[in-house]
Parts: structure tokens; C-alpha cells; sequence
């Protein structure tokens, strides 16, 4: 009986051995490049139907929204339209000899600085924070000096960029 106890030890031990398994090991880079990015939406600039223009002023704003990088910069420019002349926007009625109605876009609610196109000049700047998402309100102005018109409808594009 002793010797069964011991041969049963005995295979019992060489049973619960673990078998011997060759290993190696090394490492393995893991690594990103998060780069700057920006996009760009604006929401339509509509001066409603006012039933006539001139004699005082019409004000409505635009939303423009980027979704950046955290932490970018950025640098929202907006060009003259495609009416411009001498340095002021327009919205024209398209007609072969066009009527027009001056505007303008500004950066602050008291309408006083003119939203432009020349970066550290007329433009707005800033910082994205964590999210990313910034929310920029331009205020538009058809100014009470405007020339009366005729009741139809007048637009223009404005192109917005965002440098970052």
C-alpha cells in the first residue's frame, strides 16, 4: 500500500509540473499627431420683410459656428460679398441693371466695428476651449441712410474663412 501512496505522489507531482514554454518579448510604440483643424458653418443673414428701406436702420445677426481642435487658434475673416464696390457690401436684385441695397457685418452688438477680412485688424480671434466648439454671433446692419427701393428680393454671399 506504502508503495502505491508513493507512486501515486509521485505521478500527482509530475501531473501538476507546468511544461516549460519558451518566451520572448519586446515593446511596442503607440503614438497619435493631433493636428490643428477647424471647420466652419454660418446660418443665413436674413434682414426679414421690412416693408421699406431707409429712414432707419434694419438689424438682424448670423451665427457662425467653428468646431475646432481643443486649444487651437483661430482667426474668422469675412470678405466683402459678391456685390461689393469701394469697399462696401451690398445685396443687388440681380436685374441686368441692379439695384442695391448697402450693408454691413459687425463684430460687436453696438454695431460700431465692421467685420472684415484683415487678420489682427478687422477680423475676430480667439482660442478654442476644451470642446472645441465656439459660437461667434455677426450683427448685420442695412444703415437708415440707404437709398429706398423697390419692393423685390436682394442678396449677396459673403465667404467666411477660418485660419487656424
Amino acid at each position: 500500500m506504502r508503495n502505491l501512496a508513493i507512486a501515486l505522489a509521485a505521478l500527482g507531482a509530475v501531473a501538476s509540473t507546468p511544461a516549460l514554454a519558451a518566451t520572448a518579448t519586446n515593446t511596442m510604440p503607440v503614438s497619435v499627431n493631433v493636428i490643428n483643424s477647424c471647420t466652419v458653418a454660418a446660418s443665413p443673414m436674413s434682414f426679414g420683410a421690412p416693408s421699406a428701406i431707409g429712414g432707419a436702420n434694419v438689424d438682424t445677426t448670423s451665427t457662425i459656428t467653428l468646431q475646432c481642435t481643443n486649444g487651437a487658434s483661430y482667426d474668422v475673416a469675412l470678405d466683402l460679398g459678391l456685390n461689393a464696390a469701394s469697399g462696401q457690401r451690398y445685396m443687388s436684385n440681380g436685374a441686368a441693371t441692379p439695384v442695391k441695397i448697402p450693408y454691413n457685418v459687425y463684430t460687436d452688438s453696438g454695431r460700431t466695428a465692421s467685420w472684415g477680412n484683415t487678420s489682427g485688424t478687422d477680423t475676430v480671434a480667439g482660442t478654442a476651449g476644451t470642446s472645441g466648439a465656439v459660437s461667434l454671433t455677426a450683427y448685420g446692419r442695412i444703415p437708415s441712410t440707404a437709398t429706398s427701393v423697390g419692393a423685390g428680393s436682394y442678396t449677396d454671399t459673403v465667404t467666411v474663412t477660418v485660419t487656424f
